[in-house]
């Protein structure tokens, strides 16, 4: 099994009948992820950016799925595209919504790249992680303990983005990341 390439994944997207809007979500984080993997390459990191851009656009293969069943969307996911892709595409989509402290300190990988790149993009639009959190609160926080949950994975986000960013000479807020759209990315 290998790593497969973007028209693979946009062919398995659609195989799994993934909705537009999604695929959009999953463009987007590709571009974020492999922008800042790239960036991290410059500086002898040594990601593999193939797995990154599959792992991203594959990351919310099993959203609609799980929107139906109530089961893990990660999980889920990383059951379907079993056997299809390569391991470390699947462990990696599995591993897209998991961050604990142990991990935000890196060294940073492919999975805490398609990670953090995920929590970048709200629907089809690149956004800072306040945005992005405050949208998952106001989504899916049904009680205090939820806001709580929520609130904490955001602090996780914040230690990994220093950690990520103190790489690099662009900044979270800079035009490199806010600048990617999915009309540049199509084209448009």
């Amino acid at each position: 099994m290998l790593i497969p390439s973007r028209t693979q994944c946009m062919e398995l997207l659609g195989q799994f009948d993934m909705p537009q809007h999604i695929r959009n979500h999953s463009l987007l984080v590709a571009e974020v992820a492999l922008l800042l993997a790239a960036r991290l390459n410059q500086n002898s990191s040594g990601l593999d950016l193939r797995l990154i851009e599959a792992a991203a656009l594959l990351h919310d293969v099993g959203k609609m799925t799980s929107l139906k069943t109530g089961e893990n969307h990660a999980v889920l996911g990383a059951q379907m595209i079993e056997g299809i892709v390569a391991p470390a595409v699947a462990r990696i989509v599995e591993e897209h919504i998991s961050l604990d402290s142990s991990q935000v300190a890196g060294p940073v990988t492919e999975s805490l790249i398609v990670n953090y790149s995920d929590k970048r993009v709200r629907h089809d639009q690149v956004v800072l992680l306040e945005e992005r959190y405050h949208d998952l609160i106001e989504r899916y926080a049904k009680a205090p303990s939820h806001v709580q949950f929520l609130r904490h994975k955001l602090d996780l986000c914040f230690a990994l983005e220093r950690t990520i960013f103190s790489h690099l000479t662009i900044e979270p807020r800079g035009p490199e990341i806010m600048g990617i759209t999915i009309d540049r990315i199509k084209g448009a």
